[in-house]
Formats: structure tokens, sequence, C-alpha cells
């Protein structure tokens, strides 16, 4: 199996950490090393570098081979320009199928922290198998453990195999489901039946690239063409003019029951891409707060205070559910629940004398 990790994007839900030429995959957001070098990692268990691909934006290019001198010249994949993940996901299924096309490809993200890697490891093992075995793609699910209007929704059916593991199980797919209002999350939730979609996707490339030409057609040419051509420049510049949309969009949303396959699985898994995702991975419970600096704190609730100046001091008292963050020249503070707004946000930054805070 070929892996892709993912690390492109600006990480502006991380922002003022996060920006546009310092973007969170390559910031130590969870320890001492980088989102990206952790997920190497992370799969280094398991298989090996020479099968590990990496795509990001070509800007980034120098960073990403800074901090990965183990995967191969061949392996890197750099994006003409960001369009989204559904540019990017289609550009980089297009690389690796090329060149193996009868491998299973699987691909994963870096801004996620995952607690049982051994776990993980086995669940990309299984759905290695079940990709062969089935010709099916496979959905790696976590179960909900609240009903989060943040993530994406895979609903999931009986049991289609029984893998003989008590924390992976192997369910029918009936269909995936986008952010929800928080209505519908609590529904979801109520119901048992929907878990949280990772983004962890596994099939053969021919299977992904046949459904991208049906649900959008010019992404997947145009893909097609910047691969066929050796990245010319006439293809990377049709990728740059390339609608942003996201792959679940394209693929995930419009895939059909009897494709798919769902893993579900226990592995300690969390988003770290948002603030609020981060609090809710290292908070040990919803009311703690994760303060990281030179903080003082007097009876908060529920909120993250980060401090990256030590010469500075933060003092907070009586916060619920906020978000606070000192940078060398930006300060940020809103309530957690407007974590998602920081995308429409920075976009009012664009083309004024603020653009050089992104």
């Amino acid at each position: 199996m070929k892996i892709i990790i993912f690390a492109g994007g600006s990480g502006k839900r991380f922002w003022p950490s996060s920006r546009k030429n310092a973007p969170k995959q390559f910031l130590n957001v969870t320890g001492d090393k980088p989102l990206v070098r952790v997920a190497f990692e992370r799969l280094l268990t398991g298989f090996e570098s020479k099968d590990i691909f990496l795509s990001t934006g070509r800007k980034f290019e120098r960073e990403v081979k800074q901090i990965l001198p183990e995967i191969p010249e061949g392996n890197f994949i750099l994006e003409p320009d960001m369009r989204d993940t559904g540019p990017a996901v289609t550009l980089a299924v297009s690389f690796v199928h090329a060149k193996f096309p009868k491998e299973v490809i699987g691909i994963i993200w870096t801004d996620h922290l995952i607690k049982d890697i051994p776990t993980f490891i086995a669940n990309l093992k299984e759905a290695e198998k079940l990709v062969k075995e089935t010709n099916r793609m496979i959905f790696i699910v976590a179960p909900a453990r609240f009903a989060s209007v943040h993530h994406g929704y895979i609903q999931f059916g009986t049991v289609y195999k029984d893998l003989f593991q008590s924390n992976i199980k192997c369910l029918a797919f009936k269909q995936f489901e986008e952010k929800p209002s928080q209505e519908v999350a609590d529904q979801y939730f109520a119901s048992g039946t929907y878990g949280w979609n990772l983004g962890y996707w596994f099939f053969y490339g021919e299977n992904y690239l046949k459904k991208v030409s049906k649900t959008n057609n010019e992404i997947y040419s145009v893909c097609q063409d910047v691969v066929n051509s050796n990245f010319s420049e006439e293809s990377k510049e049709k990728f740059s003019n390339l609608e942003k949309i996201a792959a679940d969009y394209i693929f995930a949303e419009k895939v059909f029951p009897t494709e798919a396959l769902v893993l579900l699985t226990e592995m300690g898994w969390s988003d770290v891409g948002e603030w609020i995702a981060l609090k809710e991975a290292l908070a040990s419970s919803p009311k703690d707060n994760v303060i990281k600096g030179n903080v003082y704190d007097m009876g908060s609730k529920d909120s993250i205070i980060h401090n990256y100046e030590d010469d500075k001091l933060i003092a907070t008292i009586g916060l619920k559910g906020f978000v606070v963050v000192n940078t060398k020249d930006v300060v940020a503070i809103f309530k957690k629940e407007d974590n998602a707004k920081l995308k429409d946000y920075l976009k009012k930054f664009e083309g004024t004398e603020l653009e050089k805070y992104l």
C-alpha cells in the first residue's frame, strides 16, 4: 500500500499561531516536533518510508524536505497552488496511481493526535486487506464522543465482517454527511449510528479517479494533465485556476452504500487543526483549562490560553469557554464556539494593511 500524508493548507482555524508562511503542520502543536513529523513517525511504526508520500504546496518544498529527509525525493507531491482538498487529493491520487496502478492508496492528514498508535496501524493494515478483498473504498471512522458541529459524519450499518478485534469493527457504509447544525448533530449522536469522519480513506486509485471524473470532470482532467505532462507550466496554471472545493463534496458525499465499508475504531483520535479541537484533545475534562506559557489565571473554566512570549504575562479571571492566544505580533481573544468563524474573519484582512498578520 502507498500512503499519502497531506500537509497543505494555511491553518486559518489555528490563527494567530498558524500563518501563511508557517502553517500549523510545521508547528510543534502537541509536543516538541512539527505535526507533519509526528504523522510521518507514526506511519513508520508499520510502513517503510519508500511507501509514504507527502503532498503539500510547492512553496513549502524546502521545509518538508528538511523535516522529512527519509522520504525519497520522488515521493514529494508539490501542489502548484492551494485549491482546497478536492484538487489536492485528486492530484496526489493521480500522481501515485500513475506510478503504482495496482496498489491500494491510503490518505492521511497531519493535524491529528492519535494516542493508540498500534490500533491506528492495525486499522490501516485492515483497510488495505478489505480493499483487496472487496474492491470497495474503506472509511475509518471514530465513535462520536459528543454532538460536534465541527466534524463531518459517516452513517454506518450492521456488521459486514467479523474482524475478531475488540477495538475495530467492519460495518456497512450508509452515507457521508458534512458538518451539521447543532440540532442535527444532537440527532446523530443520539442515534448511535453515526461516527466522525477522520478523512482516512483507502481505495484503488482507479476507483477514486472514476468517481471524481463523474462528479467534477474539470478537476479530474486538469490533475491528469498535470501528472501526464510532468507538471508543465501550462498544466500548473490550469490547476491554479481550479475552483476551491473540498474532497468531501466531490468524492465522499458521492460514494454509494455498495461502494464502501466502514472501519469503526477507538484509537484515541483527536483533530488538533483548530483551537477548540486542541483543547478537547489535551483537557482531562470539558471544564478543564489548557494553559501554555507565562499565564496566571484565576477561576476560568473550559478555556485554552496560550502565551508564546516568555517576557509577557497573560492575566485572566473568570473566563468561560474562551480562546486566548498571544504571539509576538497578535493577541487573539474569542469564544470557543466562534473558532469556525476565523476563516471568514481573516478574509477581511486580505488587501488591507492587516494582511501582514495573515
